[in-house]
């Protein structure tokens, strides 16, 4: 990666240090340490006597990750666009227009 972009984001006061090949990507992951840092606060609010600040972090990441894969199943459409193909081409085989 040509031209790394040296950036720090802080979540839960841990400064994590990052290299990015672009602006975008910098902003990405800012808005991604901020979404995770509003997480856990909400979860601290909402759970407020959990035995440590370890089930906060597990529990955002555990919704994070839920919430990625639901959106990564979602975004398949492969499967559909096949079907609508397959349609298709029975609408053809039947002389249908």
């Amino acid at each position: 990666m040509a031209n790394k972009l040296n950036i720090k984001v802080i979540v839960e006061d841990i400064p994590l240090d990052l290299q990015v090949a672009t602006p975008e990507e910098e902003k990405m992951y800012r808005d991604a340490a901020a979404n995770i840092q509003r997480r856990i606060q909400k979860l601290r609010d909402v759970y407020p006597q959990v035995p440590h600040d370890k089930y906060y972090y597990v529990m955002a990441m555990l919704t994070t990750a839920f919430e990625a894969a639901k959106a990564s199943e979602m975004a398949n459409v492969g499967p559909y666009i096949d079907m609508m193909h397959d349609i298709e081409k029975e609408i053809e085989s039947l002389g249908i227009k």
